[in-house]
């Protein structure tokens, strides 16, 4: 037998870790990354250009990312971006009774 190598298939360039922002009681959200302070637009705008990103509560270390991804949510729909369809909304809050 043939002791062959096969090449291996080129491999994708990993993926960059999440950027950690830290929420403060002040509101205030810290961008450890870029050691700068930031806002919800802020987020938005990087869930836009598809960069991942975690939010933890600084006093507790609590992931919080899910609330304030909703909080954006809620921001941009008070702007008057209103494109979340009621119907969609209505089966959105049905679907937390069926826990």
């Amino acid at each position: 037998m043939d002791d062959q190598t096969h090449p291996q298939p080129p491999s994708k360039p990993a993926a960059a870790p999440p950027v950690v922002v830290k929420k403060y009681a002040n509101r205030r959200l810290y961008n450890t990354e870029s050691s700068s302070y930031i806002t919800l637009d802020t987020l938005a705008e990087m869930v836009r250009q598809g960069r991942d990103f975690v939010v933890y509560d600084a006093k507790t270390g609590e992931d919080i990312t899910r609330g304030v991804l909703t909080q954006i949510i809620v921001d941009e729909e008070g702007k008057g971006r209103a494109l979340l369809p009621t119907t969609f909304l209505r089966q959105l809050i049905g679907f937390y009774g069926d826990q």
